[in-house]
């Protein structure tokens, strides 16, 4: 067979693109309220250059391959670059580019998945027993797609906050904290929301002192690690420790207040009783500028499989907190909100007490995810003068 016959080949792919867009397996449109997945096909690799052989058409992954196995390699090739380009032929994409190619930090293979410990103090603790990799991935822009808490672990929503000072303690435990119960509230319909937590990030270093200052608690940076704020053992805990009064937290909070935030009968009724509960971020931009420098990554909640996760602890004297860090899979799907905005949130699941792959077999309910894995990335297409990210994440329990 000739070069002919190989570039035939080539046509007969586009012709299957146009009659038939592959779409990511994880995005449901607005028309399409189904859930059903569609079969899985072969992992969808990263697109990487490849040299051209002398005399054929085909990249030269494909072109060393026996003729049989030729198609399915093109097809392969060709689902790749609809999925970086946001499911979707190229004569029906936006001028805005809608994927980009983003360096996220994971875990090593060779990293144990036992507990693992990180430097004592706040989140900024240097990781002991931890072996990055850094992994280039396709992270597709999220706008214009619908979202679900329950099918993928995250959603994007417009809200605008009302006017208060987004580095002031009182102001946001007393004013904000309620609109993010509300908010989350809105979107799950839950029975009750209790935000209990907040984190201000930012990379400028010089103004993150001077609104530490003001404040008086500290302002971190961008979390540029694949995770999740909870495991299933500091999931129960964090419910179990809204039974006792704000002042007594391992990081008090006396602006909550100096009772229980949740009963002790209602936390037995939740973790024994089946109820289902969740731990939820409601994350917000806090400048009047779009975000531009170091946007929030989200994994698909459907694509992430517990043989990735690696379990890592916190200790700040006698308390421990443990997350969960993943190692790579091509399985993961990514999506980001360029130019997130102040009027604009991202709800994050950080737990689900019905997600499928923990769900006790009391669970009243089951849905298909526990938890998003995400992260801060430093997205490709920032301009070199653009403003540091300013963001908060306000930390919920939603009791259903």
């Amino acid at each position: 067979f000739g070069s002919s016959w190989l570039k035939g080949l080539h046509a007969l792919a586009s012709a299957v693109d146009e009659m038939q867009p592959v779409l990511p397996s994880s995005i449901h449109r607005d028309s399409a309220p189904s859930t059903a997945r569609p079969p899985a096909g072969p992992p969808a690799r990263p697109a990487r250059p490849h040299a051209r052989r002398a005399g054929h058409g085909v990249s030269g992954s494909c072109a060393a391959l026996p003729i049989a196995a030729a198609v399915p390699c093109l097809l392969r090739q060709r689902r790749q670059r609809l999925r970086c380009r946001g499911g979707v032929p190229r004569a029906a994409v936006a001028a805005e580019e809608t994927c980009v190619q983003g360096s996220l930090a994971y875990q090593a293979d060779s990293v144990e998945r036992s507990l693992k410990y990180v430097g004592v103090g706040s989140e900024d603790g240097v990781l002991v027993n931890s072996e990055g990799a850094k992994k280039t991935v396709p992270i597709t822009n999220g706008r214009g797609r619908s979202w679900s808490l329950d099918e993928h672990g995250f959603t994007f929503v417009e809200d605008e906050p009302n006017v208060i000072d987004f580095y002031n303690e009182r102001a946001i435990c007393l004013e904000y904290y309620p609109a993010c119960c509300k908010l989350v509230q809105k979107v799950t319909g839950a029975s009750r929301v209790v935000a209990f937590y907040h984190t201000v990030r930012s990379h400028d270093s010089i103004a993150g002192a001077r609104k530490r200052r003001k404040q008086g608690f500290p302002v971190e940076n961008p979390a540029a690690a694949v995770h999740v704020d909870y495991s299933a053992a500091c999931a129960q805990r964090q419910v179990r420790l809204m039974a006792k009064p704000p002042h007594q937290w391992p990081d008090p909070r006396p602006l909550l207040g100096f009772q229980p935030l949740v009963s002790s009968a209602e936390v037995d009724e939740y973790l024994q009783g089946g109820e289902r509960w969740a731990i939820m971020n409601v994350w917000r931009n806090l400048s009047p500028e779009p975000v531009q420098r170091t946007p929030v990554a989200l994994c698909d909640g459907s694509s992430t499989s517990l043989d990735s996760l690696v379990t890592f602890q916190t200790r700040a004297g006698r308390h421990s907190k443990e997350y969960y860090f993943s190692t790579y899979s091509e399985d993961h799907d990514w999506y980001y909100f360029p130019r997130a905005r102040r009027e604009e949130a991202i709800i994050v699941k950080n737990w689900d007490s019905a997600g499928e792959a923990f769900a006790k077999k009391a669970c009243k309910e089951r849905v298909p995810t526990t938890f998003a894995l995400h992260t801060a990335f430093e997205d490709p297409n920032t301009r070199p003068d653009a403003p540091f990210r300013e963001s908060m994440e306000v930390r919920t329990v939603v009791f259903f």
